[in-house]
């Protein structure tokens, strides 16, 4: 409901409760309640996002062997994570990480693409113990 004021010319928008799942009004408790949940399950460390992209030039190859390229995307990402994560004396080589394939761009062009997000840490070489990333 959009509701103007004629004196002072100011117009605000209410919503009414309706109960659908989209609304604002009626599931704004419902969605901070799940995100309130979902950040009691993260580490209590920071998070890095980092994407792989296709180059340009690979993509068509890429559209007709699309089993074999999105495994082997993900393979080549996830290899050059643990070699960073290898190379950190301090941290091991156990690394965490969430992977995302996305196939297309926000213009829904074929752009395949790998969001990774990764812990600021990693377990010990034992599995034991987590350790955090030091510094930056």
């Amino acid at each position: 409901m959009l509701f103007h004021c004629d004196n002072c010319g100011n117009s605000s928008t209410f919503y009414p409760g309706c109960g659908h799942r989209h609304c604002p009004a009626c599931q704004h408790h419902a969605n901070t309640h799940w995100l309130a949940v979902q950040k009691q399950k993260l580490l209590p460390v920071n998070y890095f996002l980092v994407t792989f992209t296709l180059p340009y030039q690979l993509r068509q190859f890429m559209w007709f062997h699309q089993q074999w390229g999105y495994h082997a995307l993900f393979h080549c990402a996830t290899t050059t994570l643990r070699s960073f994560f290898s190379r950190d004396k301090h941290l091991g080589d156990k690394l965490g990480l969430t992977a995302v394939l996305h196939t297309h761009s926000r213009r829904l062009d074929y752009h395949p693409h790998v969001h990774f997000i990764v812990p600021a840490g990693a377990l010990n070489k034992h599995g034991t113990l987590f350790q955090q990333k030091r510094g930056r």
